[in-house]
């Protein structure tokens, strides 16, 4: 794999600037990415938090796509800041995305929790730093983004995917983040049925250490899981190859079918709990589901 040091620099850049301006990575839509809320109290001591991570990840790739030709045309801040009206994932996408954070919710307000939201002041996490290995510059946003935080009150964060919980969790590695952080699998119980193979997230299984707690969740569930160790083993399951894409497409897509190919071997029925995953292994597999989209 060729790495080009300049387009990543200029990645880099691009991406810090943004979110030191304005919180978000690129320009967004929030209005329309938070549109999916109603009901929920504004603000909070705790907070159910997105990051817009389902909502935008079918357009990330459209994303991926632009920055090469930022890094070649130099284009203008100008144009960049118009690719939210330009950018924007279909109807579909979008309601399957709204979906999916409102049965979260759903599942968390059943077991009596109680949270508000920060509609379109919600801001996004860093993980694009962390995972980029911009690490300098994610101890810097993370500093803001923890004054972000304690202005409005905030004292604990439900996260809804895991490169979002990753990042939050991490910042406490290098810089003072006293706010607490669980994920939404942490949090709720649930009933499904179905038989699938399960594609593990890797911040999930390998970060975070919830592979045991999941399968436990999924198997008292009702959902049944087909296993091969080989494919789905705690210390074999691969990447969906989402992370690599910002520096190698083709290299992202040739991981994404690999991994495809091997689920499929056990089962072709895939179960996935990352937006990003889905987004990666959809193009070869044909009935694939989040988590949250077959529980309740």
């Amino acid at each position: 794999m060729e790495i080009n040091k300049r387009r990543i620099q200029k990645m880099k850049d691009l991406i810090s600037q943004n979110l030191m301006e304005s919180f978000l990575p690129f320009p967004l839509d929030t209005k329309l990415y938070s549109s999916w809320a109603s009901g929920l109290p504004h603000d909070g001591e705790t907070i159910i938090y997105t990051s817009y991570m389902y909502q935008i990840s079918g357009i990330l790739k459209r994303y991926e796509e632009l920055f090469p030709k930022i890094y070649r045309l130099n284009l203008p801040k100008r144009l960049m800041t118009a690719s939210k009206f330009l950018i924007k994932p279909n109807r579909d996408e979008l309601d399957r995305s709204f979906n999916i954070l409102k049965n979260i919710t759903s599942m968390l307000t059943a077991q009596g929790l109680n949270f508000g939201y920060l509609y379109d002041e919600e801001p996004y996490s860093g993980a694009l730093l962390l995972e980029s290995g911009f690490i300098n510059e994610y101890k810097e946003y993370g500093k803001k983004l923890y004054n972000f935080f304690k202005e409005r009150g905030v004292k604990q964060i439900i996260t809804v995917d895991p490169h979002t919980t990753n990042a939050l969790k991490r910042y406490k590695d290098f810089i003072d983040f006293d706010i607490d952080i669980k994920n939404y699998l942490e949090l709720v119980n649930f009933k499904g049925s179905g038989n699938y193979v399960i594609h593990d997230s890797c911040l999930y299984s390998r970060a975070m250490g919830m592979y045991d707690n999941i399968r436990a969740k999924i198997k008292d569930s009702g959902i049944s899981a087909s296993e091969n160790y080989l494919v789905t083993g705690k210390d074999m399951g691969s990447c969906c190859g989402g992370p690599l894409a910002l520096v190698s497409t083709k290299d992202s897509e040739d991981i994404s079918k690999s991994r495809a190919e091997k689920l499929l071997s056990v089962n072709e029925n895939v179960l996935v709990m990352c937006p990003l995953c889905y987004q990666n292994l959809s193009p070869y597999v044909n009935n694939i589901k989040d988590i949250a989209e077959v529980v309740s």
